[in-house]
């Protein structure tokens, strides 16, 4: 694949064009990641050059809506870190799902599906997926209609099927998907409760009443001003007592937010909003 590199000036013309044209504000994604990103996106697209992206952009929505999609970081396999989905399994859902009413899930960001899917899964294997409303939220529009759809890529069989064995001790992941052609799908049947939100970079519009919110591995792309925001519209989203669930290479700091969040499981990062 050819090489190109964004200078400083035209990655802000880039921005700032995004900005103006769509409304869409990606000043505080973190630099090189963004960058990076279009960058990628200028040679597979074959745009030659910054304003050649620009241009485009510029006259075609339905081609800012493909870069929408390949912004966003895709989740890359189901039940990722193990461990984790053994303690949402074996310890969070049988305590906080039980006899609580409607429990509300949000993915803010649903990208490619995995996790969204990875939940419902082990909901259903509790045979708590009926009391549950999972709710699942994207920049993307494509990301949404493709995880509706319940497509995923098939080169990613062997490692999810692996990853489902170290959390059930029987069973197979194959009874969740088909294959049709060269597609694959999963069994749509398992998200049929769920509601999926467009959103926008700064989550205008987020839901309320949440119990647990899971925004893994997501917040090393935004710098810290981003972060920020995004962790305190999920604590507003929060009811007290309600769980978030981030990567394990990060953690919720900046200034008071130990009066916000408390580390209730510093191995998978997982933090409870204060009741007070």
């Amino acid at each position: 694949m050819n090489r190109y590199e964004l200078g400083i000036v035209d990655t802000r013309n880039i921005i700032k064009t995004l900005h103006d044209v769509y409304d869409y504000d990606f000043k505080n994604y973190a630099l090189t990641f963004f960058k990076r990103r279009v960058e990628k996106f200028i040679i597979k697209h074959n745009l030659k050059d910054a304003d050649g992206f620009i241009g485009r952009i510029e006259s075609d929505e339905a081609f800012f809506e493909v870069f929408l999609q390949e912004i966003c970081v895709e989740n890359t396999e189901m039940f990722r870190d193990p461990s984790l989905w053994r303690v949402l399994k074996e310890e969070l859902f049988p305590t906080l799902i039980k006899d609580s009413g409607t429990f509300k899930i949000w993915f803010p960001e649903v990208s490619s599906g995995e996790e969204l899917f990875s939940t419902a899964i082990i909901l259903k294997d509790l045979n708590l997926l009926k009391h549950v409303q999972l709710i699942a939220s994207s920049i993307s529009q494509l990301d949404i209609e493709n995880t509706q759809k319940g497509l995923f890529d098939p080169k990613k069989i062997e490692v999810n099927d692996a990853n489902y064995k170290r959390i059930f001790s029987s069973g197979e992941l194959s009874n969740f998907y088909t294959f049709e052609g060269d597609k694959s799908h999963w069994d749509t049947s398992l998200i049929d409760n769920t509601k999926f939100i467009k959103q926008n970079i700064i989550f205008d519009d987020y839901p309320k009443g949440i119990k647990l919110v899971l925004f893994r591995n997501q917040m090393i792309y935004y710098n810290q001003i981003l972060q920020e925001r995004y962790i305190k519209t999920i604590y507003n989203s929060l009811v007290p007592g309600g769980h978030f669930i981030i990567g394990n290479n990060e953690k919720i700091d900046y200034w008071n937010s130990d009066k916000d969040f408390t580390l209730v499981n510093k191995e998978e990062s997982i933090y409870k909003k204060k009741l007070a």
